[in-house]
């Protein structure tokens, strides 16, 4: 927590720097060249003294867009947009100051600061801000690699929950946890479980595990406690100076958009209905249009190749149409590139016998049934682009849920039902965050989430964020 605190005014120093930097390099760089409009060149010293006017109003915009909480140290796509909204919105009130007391704030012979050099700041620090918080955010990458910096946690629960978070913190260190093992919250069946999983204790052992392992966070992974031993277990977090987390159950993820209303005196708790209004639809859906049709124009030449490729390979068709419950539980046939041989329907069923799961999801990491070209398709997520054809036809959208097959859905809970509510999506949260590796239960609590919280910028950041995942190919099989 220390480290974080002097971290905190050595990025403010250097986001000073680099504001006022640019503005005084992009008076050079207008003046410099001469493929700009020539105009009389100003003193230097105007700009000088009011970069720092900048810097300060920069500052204040990052500030805002909680650039210094330092929750995690990793640079990602998230900061990168509050970068650009606050080095937007300081530019838009440098010119709007500009504006407003021309020829009152620059004490010299100009009206105004010239907005070419204000455009040409605006780009340089949007550049250079990333570069600087990318940089520190590999080095701590890089230091977390090698066992620095990492947070001592332990998890209260030994249920599944509790076991699939302590594999995925484990696996990744951007979250900066080392998990140390569970503790046993005491509603739970744990008999048996200390040879299989790392089990440090009771609730009861808490303080002294806290003090013996140097425990910087306790996680409450589990909500089958009553609320006494939760107020307890926070109790004991707060007298030890650790921090306290838990991981949401499905009320909690609801909650996000609820509205407190008080009837006959009684605060009681109402969903407020937020399901794309309508103007956000009509966005969504243009912008679902138009990329859809660019993409199918701009990259025909490579379906075309993808096409002739599996027609050479194997018998069948090249499309693939698939049955897939969409919005309102609405079948629908799902396009694909055809990625398995074409008896691969026929053969599922024994594949479901072996292979199949709780959640009645089919995860067949090396399925005999997927051709050579299929492996590269699936690899790289190129099966799914006919289902831009599905876009156009208005059954999916480019981001949303993704849909099930009538088989899965038959397995749903009323809960799970939720994400009928909205088109599903060619990709998603659940792309993004691990594709097949996720059981059903964390699927649809993503895709309950961003029915919850959608808006435009999340669809572009999921979007973008699908370009690594399409890449690294993690849960693609």
């Amino acid at each position: 927590m220390r480290k974080r605190l002097l971290l905190k005014p050595i990025l403010a120093l250097v986001d000073i720097v680099i504001l006022a930097g640019t503005f005084q390099l992009a008076y050079w760089l207008r003046f410099q060249f001469s493929f700009f409009p020539d105009r009389p060149i100003p003193s230097f010293e105007i700009y000088f003294r009011f970069s720092f006017l900048v810097a300060l109003i920069g500052f204040g915009m990052l500030y805002a867009s909680r650039l210094y909480q330092l929750r995690h140290l990793s640079f990602r796509i998230e900061d990168f947009f509050a970068v650009v909204r606050a080095v937007t919105f300081t530019a838009l009130i440098i010119m709007a100051t500009n504006f407003t007391l021309r020829g009152y704030i620059t004490g010299g012979d100009i009206e105004t600061y010239s907005r070419l050099i204000i455009l040409i700041t605006w780009l340089m620090s949007v550049v250079l801000l990333t570069v600087w918080r990318g940089g520190i955010s590999l080095a701590f990458k890089l230091l977390r690699r090698r066992g620095y910096g990492m947070r001592n946690v332990v998890i209260v629960g030994t249920d599944i929950v509790a076991q699939e978070f302590y594999r995925a913190v484990k696996e990744k260190v951007d979250f900066e946890y080392r998990p140390l093992g569970f503790v046993h919250n005491d509603t739970e069946p744990y008999k048996g479980k200390e040879r299989r999983l790392h089990v440090l204790g009771g609730l009861q052992d808490l303080p002294e595990i806290i003090r013996d392992r140097s425990v910087r966070e306790v996680v409450l992974a589990n909500m089958e406690m009553d609320n006494e031993k939760i107020a307890h277990l926070i109790k004991t977090c707060e007298r030890a100076d650790v921090q306290f987390s838990m991981i949401p159950g499905f009320f909690e993820i609801l909650t996000r958009q609820m509205i407190v209303q008080e009837v006959a005196d009684i605060p009681i708790f109402k969903l407020e209905e937020r399901i794309f209004q309508r103007l956000s639809r009509l966005v969504k859906w243009g912008t679902d249009i138009g990329i859809a049709l660019a993409m199918l124009v701009v990259f025909a030449p490579v379906w075309i190749l993808v096409a002739i490729s599996i027609k050479i390979e194997s018998r069948g068709k090249v499309i693939f149409k698939h049955p897939r419950v969409g919005k309102g539980e609405k079948v629908f046939d799902m396009w694909k590139f055809r990625s398995m041989c074409e008896d691969a329907e026929v053969r599922r069923k024994e594949l479901e016998d072996q292979y199949g799961s709780t959640d009645a999801l089919l995860r067949v990491p090396d399925d005999a049934r997927v051709t050579r070209v299929g492996k590269v398709l699936r690899r790289f997520s190129i099966d799914e682009i006919p289902q831009l054809y599905n876009v156009l036809k208005g059954d999916m959208s480019l981001v949303g849920p993704r849909p099930h097959m009538p088989s899965e859905v038959a397995h749903y809970k009323d809960w799970q039902r939720r994400k009928f509510d909205v088109l599903p999506g060619m990709t998603g949260l659940t792309q993004v965050r691990g594709r097949k590796d996720l059981s059903l239960d964390e699927m649809v609590k993503l895709d309950i989430y961003y029915i919850e919280n959608w808006s435009s910028l999340l669809d572009l950041q999921i979007l973008l964020k699908t370009i690594p995942a399409v890449w690294t190919g993690k849960g693609a099989y």
